[in-house]
């Protein structure tokens, strides 16, 4: 006997579940003692991408495995699906795994191309649900109320609705949500202008607005907020038991935003150019801050330094060569006014400098060293080069301009005599 067969069900099962299920059922030929354990697998997983394939078959095979699963409760179903598939099946399945006491559906319609697909109604009273992702899924023949009464995890991707009202009643129907994450067309796609958030038991937001939608939050539990949004407004309850957040913006509200973050211990922030600012906001509990330099200016973040009295540690990059973004311009601004006053973070609190992308322009230049000129407590400076493969080809960092880069920063003064200086 092979010595994977003389494990425990409960291990063969567990290791099962993390296979298609299209290989679990190859199993049932290994002997007598694993003809029926596929039955009893816990988590079901569906992936039909093949365009090649036999479509019928993939349809018969998921009929017939589903009705004979035998599992006390049905863990997950993940359903994978490249090509148009009838409502009437994907609302078949959907039904059965219901009725197995589903706690986990991961709903991923994968072509664009498709309809999107319109699921049963009586997923939308499934009391059993913990977890529910749904991608390129039609909800506008949804019957409200709507009930998921134990869902703390929600992921909607290029979800159609009817109209504002109908993400306000689906949020209101999970009591106890804790994360959500939502990715948005534009908001003629979706059929949503403001997508309101009134969850107070959310605790992790991640959200991806198109062009033209409006957020409105109020969250008081949040801990956790990630937002890249296009999105003409961004309107934002305080929010007190924020810890991180990582926020870029094209709105012009950024100091509505802002005002909302106050409590926020780690910040990324990327934000339009010439952002407004609030007025009388101090970030008490601010330890890390993530700058962004693709359009912003250094007067943000100066006002960022001398409203953050425990900053320790500063990241400054480029997060559009991050995200893959062509760099159209080889220097933002050309020139840069130093502040009348030093912040006083900057002298007595920074520790950590690292300095991502840099590529030495000039207005970079006078930044770099107003930072290492007046940080008195600052242990350690890290700067990196733009060397990413994303980067134009003339824009790249050449060997040689390295050392130039390399040589120029060596020679900056250091308010703190403890600076390790770190490069490349």
């Amino acid at each position: 006997m092979d010595s994977i067969s003389l494990l425990p069900d409960d291990f063969l099962l567990h290791i099962l579940s993390l296979l298609p299920t299209k290989d679990v059922l190859n199993t049932s030929v290994l002997s007598k003692r694993w003809r029926y354990l596929w039955k009893l697998v816990p988590k079901l997983q569906y992936i039909d991408i093949d365009e090649n394939a036999d479509h019928g078959i993939f349809v018969r095979f998921v009929d017939r495995s589903l009705l004979l699963s035998m599992a006390p409760v049905l863990e997950s179903l993940h359903l994978k699906l490249g090509r148009q598939c009838s409502d009437v099946d994907i609302g078949f399945w959907v039904r059965v795994a219901v009725e197995q006491g589903l706690r986990e559906l991961n709903f991923d319609y994968e072509h664009y191309q498709i309809v999107p697909c319109r699921l049963p109604q009586s997923l939308f009273t499934c009391g059993t649900l913990v977890v529910l992702k749904l991608k390129n899924v039609s909800l506008k023949d949804v019957q409200f109320p709507v009930c998921f009464k134990l869902l703390k995890t929600l992921h909607l991707e290029s979800v159609i609705f009817l109209d504002d009202e109908s993400p306000k009643k689906l949020l209101s129907s999970c009591p106890i949500l804790e994360v959500l994450d939502l990715t948005r067309e534009d908001d003629d796609v979706d059929n949503v202008t403001s997508f309101s958030v009134m969850v107070p038991s959310l605790q992790r937001l991640i959200y991806n607005g198109g062009f033209g939608a409006e957020l409105v939050m109020n969250t008081p539990s949040l801990k956790y907020f990630k937002t890249l949004d296009c999105g003409y407004e961004c309107m934002i309850e305080y929010l007190p038991e924020i810890v991180e957040a990582h926020v870029e913006v094209t709105c012009s509200n950024t100091d509505d935003i802002l005002k909302s973050l106050a409590s926020v211990k780690r910040l990324l922030l990327c934000l339009p150019s010439e952002p407004e600012l609030p007025t009388g906001s101090i970030f008490h509990q601010l330890e890390h801050l993530d700058f962004c330099t693709c359009d912003t200016e250094w007067d943000l973040l100066m006002f960022m330094l001398k409203h953050s009295p425990k900053l320790r540690s500063l990241m400054l990059n480029d997060v559009s060569i991050t995200h893959g973004y062509t760099i159209v311009s080889q220097s933002p601004m050309f020139h840069w006014e130093e502040p009348n006053s030093v912040p006083e973070t900057l002298m007595f609190v920074l520790e950590t400098l690292e300095w991502r992308n840099y590529r030495g322009w000039k207005i970079e230049k006078e930044l770099a060293t107003f930072i290492l000129k007046h940080s008195r407590r600052l242990k350690i400076a890290t700067f990196s080069p733009a060397d990413c493969p994303q980067v134009r080809m003339e824009l790249r960092t050449t060997v040689g301009m390295k050392y130039r880069i390399l040589t120029e920063l060596a020679r900056l003064p250091r308010g703190s005599a403890e600076c390790e200086f770190v490069f490349g």
